[in-house]
């Protein structure tokens, strides 16, 4: 089992790779795929670790709730998403 260090880095690097465009991410992917025949399952597991420590972090910086960042970012998304279809 990995350390929640292990699996924040590992989130950290998948963000990384997404937030530098399809090309960096495709070889990313396929890297990781070779490397462990788990991948999908360790990307999932560390990016959802990794949005764990930034939202209880968020919350703490704020003085709000985890639900309530999460509700707000919800609602903040699929307004953008419905002036994008207009």
């Amino acid at each position: 089992m990995s350390s929640d260090y292990d699996r924040v880095r590992t989130g950290i690097e998948y963000m990384t790779a997404y937030v530098s465009g399809d090309e960096f991410l495709t070889e990313y992917l396929k890297e990781r795929r070779q490397e462990e025949s788990a991948g999908t399952e360790t990307l999932l597991d560390g990016t959802a670790a990794l949005c764990a420590a930034l939202l209880h972090t968020l919350a703490r910086t704020t003085g709000r709730s985890q639900h309530e960042i999460l509700q707000e970012l919800a609602r903040g998304i699929h307004r953008s998403e419905r002036r994008s279809e207009d």
